[in-house]
């Protein structure tokens, strides 16, 4: 593709307002540079430990400016980062000296409730998609935090309370629209560009920028859902009674557990009914003496809440693994690390792999993983910038013990730390998948432009 607008060959012979001056008036939407308080703003991201300057700022309306985004991006020599929902983990949405794409102006939703699809622009979070599908009591799978972007939780997997009965938010995914280095603007499915649709689901975005996502959907309105919170030296009981729940479980039924420095709180979603998931819990929790219960029939949008809101301006690092099983010493590890000191703003996520989400074949997505039986994550979140080392550190080590209970050697890339080194980018693959994505990244971006994610590097001429 040629550069349009005659755009510079090499920005080091040029400062970047001069460069920024010659993009905006190919830009529909915006182009900000540092003090502008649009680029300020497209800065302030989920993770306050990512602290990075972007060469500047766009915020594209459409496809065609991401385009002219990336062709100039690609002349000018830089890099280019992508904000979605700006929740990434790792800090994604921004590269220092990149061109930052910002997504948040393509957030349009759109139902078709007879054909039980959704359309979502590349920008938009869950708290656009949710309320639109429920509107016609139709719901896609997502994840457990409403303010999350749909982009990065859908090109790396999409764990959430509606994984057991419908699959992960990327089984959910039938067709793209991506804007690429190479080819421009392509739309993805099953029936075109298939090698690019299976790398979408699962391999990050390291292919182009999608620009929009169409969705199956599925019927959800009232759910049995809710939460019990049980004390710290219940906690071990409470994990094995979510371990004996999730053996039994079925697919419509998923137990989510939070584990703090106060207890664990164990959240529970139920598409089958009541009936079965209330003697299931009886069975299993009932021993137990509990803080607070908030258990019945509500609505899907409710459960989707139950986490409440990871305010942005917190300081994360989070990691973890995929195991094969939840042996009583891995739960009794989980809870003695999180009643450390330092862990004391922090937690220990357990998510269930089951049902519909286990189902789909490994190979048919690059998403991997789906023979691990739990999805076990340090959660360091703190405030203070004098608790970095210690934090960070108590992340570490807890997923260092848990290694040997692996079923990869990876963990869940969407909770992938900012500094992930590429071994366990490609343990989360495995070696086969990871070479097919990286024969994939060298058709649809050779030079890397879309470095600023869980690298995959092209593969070797």
């Amino acid at each position: 593709m040629s550069a349009p607008l005659g755009f510079v060959q090499n920005r080091s012979r040029m400062n970047v307002n001069l460069l920024v001056d010659e993009l905006r008036p190919a830009i529909r939407g915006a182009v900000a540079v540092s003090p502008d308080p649009r680029y300020e703003d497209a800065r302030t991201v989920f993770n306050a430990l990512v602290d990075r300057r972007p060469a500047c700022v766009v915020q594209p309306v459409d496809a065609q400016d991401v385009q002219t985004a990336l062709t100039f991006a690609k002349a000018a020599g830089m890099p280019v980062s992508v904000r979605g929902g700006g929740h990434s983990v790792a800090g994604h949405a921004l590269g220092d000296g990149a061109l930052a794409l910002d997504l948040r102006r393509i957030s349009e939703v759109r139902v078709d409730p007879s054909g039980r699809k959704v359309s979502a622009g590349g920008g938009a979070t869950w708290r656009d998609v949710d309320p639109a599908c429920q509107l016609h009591h139709l719901a896609l799978p997502g994840g457990t935090f409403d303010a999350t972007g749909i982009g990065g939780l859908t090109l790396g997997g999409g764990i959430g309370y509606l994984l057991g009965a419908f699959g992960l938010t990327l089984d959910n995914l039938v067709a793209a629209e991506i804007v690429t280095p190479t080819d421009g603007v392509l739309v993805t499915s099953a029936d075109e560009h298939p090698d690019l649709y299976w790398a979408l689901r699962g391999g990050g975005g390291n292919f182009g920028v999608v620009t929009a996502f169409e969705y199956r959907l599925h019927p959800v309105s009232t759910v049995y859902g809710g939460f019990v919170r049980y004390v710290l030296a219940d906690a071990a009981d409470a994990l094995r009674a979510f371990r004996a729940v999730m053996e039994e479980a079925p697919a419509g039924l998923t137990l989510i557990v939070d584990l703090d420095s106060s207890g664990a709180r164990v959240y529970v979603c139920s598409v089958d009914g009541t009936a079965f998931a209330r003697a299931l819990i009886d069975r299993h929790f009932g021993r137990l003496t509990t803080v607070r219960e908030a258990l019945g029939e509500i609505p899907y949008l409710t459960v989707q809440r139950l986490t409440g809101e990871l305010r942005f301006g917190f300081r994360h690092y989070w990691k973890g693994h995929f195991v094969r099983e939840l042996p009583d010493e891995l739960i009794d590890l989980a809870v003695e690390h999180v009643g450390r000191p330092e862990a004391r703003t922090s937690s220990i996520l357990l998510e269930p792999m089951h049902g519909a989400a286990t189902a789909i074949s490994d190979e048919a997505t690059a998403f991997s993983n789906r023979q691990a039986r739990f999805n076990v994550s340090a959660m360091g979140i703190w405030a203070e910038p004098a608790d970095d080392e210690k934090v960070i550190a108590w992340a570490r080590s807890f997923a260092a013990a848990v290694e040997p209970y692996s079923a990869s050697g990876g963990g869940y890339l969407n909770y992938g730390a900012p500094d992930e080194p590429l071994s366990r980018v490609e343990a989360a693959f495995g070696p086969a998948k990871f070479e097919r994505l990286r024969e994939i990244k060298q058709r649809y971006d050779p030079d890397n432009l879309l470095r600023f994610n869980h690298n995959v590097p092209p593969a070797e001429d």
